[in-house]
């Protein structure tokens, strides 16, 4: 396994929080500005365009700013209500570390495939067969891996839920 004996700090802060049954403030920005690169690149020219004609196009520059706003109050509002969803999962089926465009999927004790559609964790080296602790979330119809540790690492002590997960909405799967 490629991890070193320490997890990154950024890690362990995340890993701490979601513990907990909460998102940690670093996937929340994640979670909620994940749209925004993309409706950027997309509008673009719409605003390049739009600044050509004149007061109609600075409203329609405002309106499409207001867009962006909206869109980010309204995905705050989601993710602050969002229940995490923590289980131990298998890593079954390694796809290769350059095929970055393909969904992570796991496998739970029984075999059963767990598709995630996004991932906030960075990828790790995983071996077949490992089991793995993994948070993550449901939200429109997709699951976000949040984090995922594996169970052998020396600080996989630390990834295990507290007693406060189930207290603050969080869905705990037993193994």
């Amino acid at each position: 396994m490629s991890y070193s004996d320490q997890l990154p700090n950024e890690v362990l802060a995340d890993i701490r929080r979601n513990r907990e049954g909460r998102l940690s403030s670093r996937q929340r920005v994640e979670l909620v500005t994940e749209p925004l690169a993309t409706l950027l690149l997309l509008s673009v020219p719409l605003i390049l365009i739009a600044g050509r004609y004149g007061p109609a196009g600075r409203a329609f520059v405002l309106i499409l700013v207001a867009g962006f706003a909206l869109t980010i109050v309204m995905r705050a509002w989601r993710f602050a209500r969002v229940k995490l969803y923590y289980r131990v999962l298998f890593a079954e089926r390694l796809n290769a570390r350059w095929m970055f465009w393909r969904k992570t999927t796991l496998a739970d004790k029984t075999g059963e495939p767990v598709r995630f559609d996004h991932r906030l964790s960075r990828k790790l080296k995983i071996k077949p067969d490992q089991s793995l602790h993994v948070y993550y979330i449901e939200a429109a119809g997709r699951r976000i891996m949040l984090n995922m540790t594996p169970r052998d690492h020396p600080q996989s002590d630390l990834a295990e839920p507290s007693d406060n997960f189930t207290y603050a909405g969080g869905v705990l799967y037993a193994d």
